[in-house]
């Protein structure tokens, strides 16, 4: 990672034991190393809406659902959101505005943010957390059209700064009934394999870094070998060696050290 980088950030505050300043601190960390030309994007995810009858997306006041540093991020007041029912994405820096202007009702389409991570030449950081969390390659199912996914529609709202209301439709690719979940960790695998990951520690947290349009490529052309890619094959995804899992497999975590996860904190 480097001054003027674009990043996209999934993370686990916990992973990287205790930090003074918690989640600000790691996000002024970051900023700090990608200088006033870089930019540091991160999930703002809201699944909560996807089982509301007559959802309405808050964009300034909706919390992100992904983390306390994504949260930290999206509360900073120079901060720009995509707005998404369900995954916008909160940006600081140069390119803030330009990831953030348009995010259609497909969240992986070509009008959106992560198409336009990969335009730029964006990396991919997962910060003490898995491969499973690279919500990126849903980019490539979309691209690909997995038959595993299908398309559904839903109506949702929403809501201004100043109070005001909108149309939000949404276009969803989302699995079947008898889809058995994704395992981008078998994806990751093959990346790091290939030698396209650059993998260190940020303090306990093991951390991952890969360019997006490398790992897009490639995802496109191992799926033509390989229909069951990103499909989980048994009981539970394949396992990093420096993961420790959960029953909640957005609480998993990859870490140096088991015993130096801060439990003081949530993810």
């Amino acid at each position: 990672m480097h001054s003027g980088a674009i990043i996209f950030v999934h993370s686990s505050l916990r992973s990287l034991g205790y930090v003074a300043g918690g989640a600000d601190a790691v996000v002024d960390a970051l900023l700090d190393t990608l200088g006033p030309a870089g930019t540091l994007v991160v999930p703002a995810f809201t699944f909560a809406h996807g089982s509301k009858a007559d959802p309405v997306f808050d964009m300034a006041r909706d919390p992100s659902e992904m983390g306390q540093i994504t949260e930290a991020t999206r509360r900073r007041p120079e901060a720009r959101r995509s707005c998404h029912l369900l995954h916008s994405v909160a940006a600081l820096g140069q390119h803030a505005p330009e990831l953030t202007a348009n995010h259609g009702p497909s969240a992986w389409a070509a009008d959106g943010p992560f198409w336009k991570l990969r335009e730029l030449g964006g990396h991919i950081l997962l910060l003490g957390v898995p491969y499973l969390c690279c919500t990126f390659f849903h980019l490539i199912e979309q691209m690909v059209q997995v038959p595993y996914r299908r398309w559904v529609e839903q109506k949702a709202r929403a809501r201004a700064v100043d109070g005001r209301e909108h149309p939000l439709p949404v276009h969803a690719f989302t699995p079947r009934p008898e889809f058995p979940g994704n395992d981008f960790n078998k994806f990751g695998i093959l990346l790091e394999k290939r030698g396209c990951v650059r993998k260190g520690a940020v303090g306990n947290a093991v951390a991952r870094l890969f360019n997006a349009s490398t790992a897009l490529e490639l995802g496109i052309a191992q799926y033509r070998k390989d229909p069951l890619l990103f499909v989980r094959c048994g009981s539970h995804p394949t396992p990093l060696e420096d993961c420790v899992s959960s029953r909640d497999l957005r609480a998993e975590t990859c870490v140096v050290d088991p015993f130096h996860i801060y439990r003081g904190t949530a993810l």
